[in-house]
């Protein structure tokens, strides 16, 4: 019997499976694709609108093979010479690597029979010889990878929620109509001070947008720039062989950053460093160290592993140093409809008026709060459950969920911290291939 594997998810996660499939398969198989959209390679991080949008990680770092370091690199010699090894390339320019790299491949192995269907799958169901996965029709699987990438951010808490349903609300940031709604409106309020607020501060400076800017967030934390000529980084200190407590953590980083400072070195590196050792470290805290870390250090650590481009902070610190661009520190407990627009209230009762509202809080981890029909389905009838700090998907560290079913990349950020970046989803990527191509 021929292998079959449904793939649900056409974004960055789903399209790095199906290329590792594709190159190590030596047995027939045949992969069923499901996007719902119709935005194979690309999904929702890489389909942009803007050139301004642009990776917040350097080109060198950036191909969808880790045994290829410069597959990107030469990409990007041979098709847009004007960008080095070292810039932060347009998002969007990324996409298309990623696309013509499937279009390259997918021809390539007579092996695997590829079918890409761009319908939403709406239910899945396991049977005695795998599993049954409708749309407005019937297919059937022996394995399942569930691929969906990242959801768009919750709607803000507000005790009013006709907010929502206002054209001048933009839950997608992305949207590819706000670039023409924003020129109507002389105040703009952005939730969330995040990398993504960075990418819509980029778009209103690219399009000469003259009007009053407002950001707001809990902590007003906002992203930390690359350093353009870094200095030298720390020594490894990770021993890979450790289980480490939090509390280990804290001192050991803390020590770092002190001994960083005295000799006069790069204080990012003592964060990059931990990188490769990330997913092992979270694994091994306990829930309630899980639990403590989000509640006192998540949003401090955010602004010390990610970061934006140089250029892009550029841009924000100038708004905000003519006073377009304000700042405020304050937790949001309601979202008022005017005619005129929206009366925001935020922390000490204080209010904020404003004309168009752009959610930039982070996409929705938690799958108990998601509406979609295929999560629901999954949820109620237990083939999936969130979970234990409601970050994704309960599975084991390698993305199996049950038997045959897996998941892969963001749905894994409770279980593995560290599995939303292209660096860490190419590795799981290849591993999870070579898994489930076996018999």
């Amino acid at each position: 019997m021929t292998n079959t594997i449904a793939i649900v998810g056409g974004g960055i996660s789903g399209t790095l499976t199906v290329l590792q499939i594709i190159k190590q398969s030596e047995k027939p198989l045949t992969i069923f694709w499901f996007d719902t959209q119709n935005k194979f390679c690309k999904g929702y991080a890489y389909h942009t609108f803007d050139e301004s949008h642009l990776l917040n990680v350097r080109a060198n770092n950036m191909s969808v093979f880790p045994d290829e370091p410069n597959h990107f690199i030469d990409w990007l010699h041979q098709f847009h010479k004007q960008y080095t090894s070292k810039d932060f390339v347009p998002r969007k320019l990324f996409g298309e690597y990623v696309h013509d790299t499937f279009e390259s491949l997918k021809n390539s192995n007579s092996n695997v029979k590829l079918h890409l269907i761009a319908e939403e799958v709406t239910s899945i169901r396991k049977t005695d010889q795998g599993f049954d996965i409708k749309t407005h029709q019937n297919y059937q699987a022996q394995k399942v990878i569930l691929a969906f990438g990242n959801f768009l951010p919750a709607h803000p808490r507000s005790t009013s929620p006709e907010f929502i349903t206002s054209k001048n609300y933009f839950q997608n940031a992305f949207n590819v109509q706000l670039t023409s709604q924003i020129q109507l409106h002389s105040h703009v309020t952005i939730i969330g001070s995040g990398l993504t607020m960075i990418d819509i501060i980029g778009s209103l400076y690219r399009y000469q947008y003259k009007g009053k800017i407002t950001v707001i967030s809990p902590h007003a934390y906002i992203p930390q720039a690359h350093p353009e000529n870094p200095l030298p980084s720390v020594e490894p200190f990770i021993d890979s062989k450790k289980q480490y407590s939090l509390l280990d953590i804290l001192s050991l980083v803390n020590k770092q950053l002190k001994l960083a400072k005295k000799q006069n070195l790069n204080l990012h590196s003592v964060v990059d460093s931990m990188r490769p050792f990330l997913q092992s470290i979270w694994f091994n805290f306990s829930l309630q160290e899980k639990q403590q870390f989000l509640r006192h250090l998540r949003h401090k650590w955010g602004v010390a592993r990610h970061r934006a481009p140089a250029q892009s902070m550029a841009i924000f610190n100038d708004l905000k140093s003519t006073g377009q661009l304000q700042l405020i520190k304050g937790r949001i407990s309601d979202i008022k409809s005017l005619e005129s627009g929206f009366e925001i209230h935020y922390s000490d009762k204080q209010t904020l008026h404003t004309q168009l509202i752009i959610n930039c809080t982070g996409p929705e981890s938690d799958y108990s709060q998601l509406k979609y029909a295929l999560i629901r389905d999954l949820i109620q009838n237990q083939i999936i459950s969130p979970d234990p700090i409601k970050y994704g998907i309960n599975a084991q560290k390698d993305g199996q969920i049950s038997h045959n079913l897996y998941t892969i990349g963001p749905p894994l950020k409770g279980i593995l911290w560290e599995s939303v970046a292209v660096p860490e989803i190419r590795v799981q990527a290849q591993e999870l291939a070579a898994k489930i191509i076996s018999y």
